[in-house]
């Protein structure tokens, strides 16, 4: 008994004869009944009472109809949903706090206007926590800062990004240029312990043999740029996390002789993992957004939605290209 002896056997139900429905499936009428006596043989029941040259359902047969009926549906939607996986899937993709407060948004934002029917599941933590994320098979894919040195992940150079010095409005160093001497024994305002942004920080200081205080630590941006907004000490962070307190003025940039504070960041996944269609367009989407978040950068121009829209549109238009033109 196969699928096709159901489809032959409900079309025969809903024709009424097996003359209509072999030319309702397009075969000849001798397969048609021949389908019908083999259901019945494997069965050992009388699907249909010939009375009078004419069909009649049986009450066994009633009962088989309901279950064909609800075997073809199954299979239809099993049929729709496998081959059109690509855009009705989900997709787990993991940030660290930079990402995940700043650009990671837009990028889904942009990447909804594409895939509207893919479930997108973000989990933002530290970069340590990510990686490990990966290595368990939890996420597809990540963005996340700092060098990846596990051979069992592959890592793509995605962004570079400066870290910018930040003090108060009213902070003496608002807008001017100190030497490295004068960060000792300041309070600093600073992210966790296990975040990149901290190492390279620390890093920093201990290698001037500069003495330090922290007087704040958070995995949170907004807790950090509120400490340091109200004067409570002093941070060095991402430029895209300060980018709208800076804006605004509410926090100011101040600048160390010699320091020019820069990390990268990553696109990262598992080394056997299996990047489909919806994957490999989101992280190329990341590439455009970068782009337009770096010319924005630039120009001073903010415009995050319709830096979005815009990369959106292209990627779109990309798609539609690659399926007139299929690589060969």
């Amino acid at each position: 008994m196969t699928l096709r002896h159901i489809k032959i056997f409900i079309a025969v139900c809903d024709t009424g004869s097996t003359t209509a429905a072999a030319r309702e499936l397009y075969i000849a009428q001798p397969a048609v009944s021949f389908a019908i006596a083999e259901l019945e043989h494997y069965y050992g029941q009388k699907l249909f009472d010939r009375i009078s040259n004419r069909l009649r359902i049986t009450e066994a047969g009633r009962r088989f109809l309901e279950y064909s009926r609800q075997i073809v549906i199954l299979f239809d939607e099993m049929e729709f949903e496998i081959k059109n996986w690509d855009s009705l899937g989900s997709l787990r993709i993991g940030s660290n706090v930079t990402i995940g407060n700043s650009f990671l948004p837009q990028c889904v934002k942009a990447f909804k206007g594409i895939y509207p029917d893919i479930e997108i599941e973000v989990t933002v933590d530290n970069s340590a926590k990510i990686e490990q994320l990966i290595l368990n098979s939890k996420l597809d894919f990540a963005l996340i800062e700092g060098p990846v040195f596990n051979h069992f992940i592959k890592s793509e150079l995605f962004m570079d990004n400066s870290l910018v010095f930040i003090c108060a409005a009213e902070h003496p160093w608002a807008g001017k240029a100190v030497e490295m001497e004068r960060l000792a024994d300041c309070s600093f305002i600073m992210r966790e312990k296990d975040s990149f942004e901290r190492k390279l920080l620390n890093d920093l200081l201990q290698m001037n043999k500069i003495q330090f205080h922290t007087a704040w630590q958070s995995v949170s941006y907004q807790a950090i740029l509120k400490a340091v907004e109200k004067n409570l000490g002093i941070a060095a962070i991402s430029y895209q996390a300060a980018k709208e307190y800076l804006k605004s003025g509410k926090v100011m940039q101040f600048y160390v002789s010699g320091v020019n504070l820069k990390r990268e960041f990553y696109i990262v996944y598992h080394q056997n993992k299996f990047l489909n269609k919806p994957a490999k367009d989101f992280m190329e989407l990341c590439f455009k957004m970068k782009q337009l978040d770096q010319t924005g950068e630039q120009t001073d121009g903010g415009g995050d939605a319709d830096g979005a829209h815009e990369a959106g549109a292209e990627q779109k238009k990309d798609n539609r290209q690659k399926e007139k033109n299929p690589p060969h």
